[in-house]
């Protein structure tokens, strides 16, 4: 397998083979959103190449500071799935900036149809915004990915500071509560998958002290 960056113009051929319509439209927002947001030149899309085929695709940026790594979009087209190709992505992003560098914390929000993925990684989640987006945050893992469930599980959103704890909650602090009743559905149904990897009342207990 190879990874490889990809201008604008060479993500934009490469998802022009792709077949699948969801996977297809997911690619088209990402761009859009990356498009708008993102420095293509500073943070460029980092592709997963496997046989000659363009298998996945990542997105994220840095902040100013450089405390932080946010993922922003990962694709996996639905014919390359369930190969493994998103966590070789991440820990290859993980490795890159955990060493030598003065990035500190990964963060990210996801939708509710990649919760399960995550979780199996170790994920938690601090809440949901009022897209449905669930939100993650947890320090970068040093020593490959199979230390983020344990990094996971000792974060308690404590050591950050509290500007930073008023932004995030700000985003997650309706949880759900502004959902019509299909959202809501969906919402109830990643409740019970999440369990008590829902860790919204910590957040909120903190911004209560």
């Amino acid at each position: 397998m190879k990874i490889k960056n990809l201008t604008q113009e060479q993500y934009l051929k490469s998802t022009s083979a792709i077949t699948h319509i969801a996977s297809k439209e997911f690619a088209v927002q990402a761009y859009k959103y990356c498009d708008d947001f993102i420095n293509w030149k500073e943070f460029p899309c980092i592709c997963l190449e496997e046989n000659g085929n363009d298998v996945c695709y990542l997105f994220y940026h840095l902040s100013r500071d450089k405390r932080y790594l946010t993922i922003d979009n990962i694709l996996t087209p639905f014919e390359h799935r369930y190969n493994g190709h998103a966590k070789y992505l991440l820990t290859f992003l993980f490795k890159k900036f955990s060493q030598g560098s003065i990035i500190q914390r990964v963060k990210m929000f996801c939708v509710s149809s990649s919760l399960e993925f995550y979780m199996k990684l170790g994920v938690d989640f601090w809440g949901v915004n009022k897209l449905g987006q669930y939100y993650t945050e947890f320090p970068i893992p040093k020593n490959g990915m199979d230390e983020l469930e344990v990094l996971m599980k000792n974060e308690t959103l404590s050591t950050l500071y509290k500007r930073e704890l008023k932004v995030i909650y700000k985003k997650l602090e309706l949880n759900g509560s502004s959902f019509d009743e299909q959202e809501t559905l969906i919402f109830n149904k990643s409740l019970n998958l999440m369990g008590k990897r829902y860790r919204f009342k910590e957040l909120y207990d903190l911004m209560h002290i």
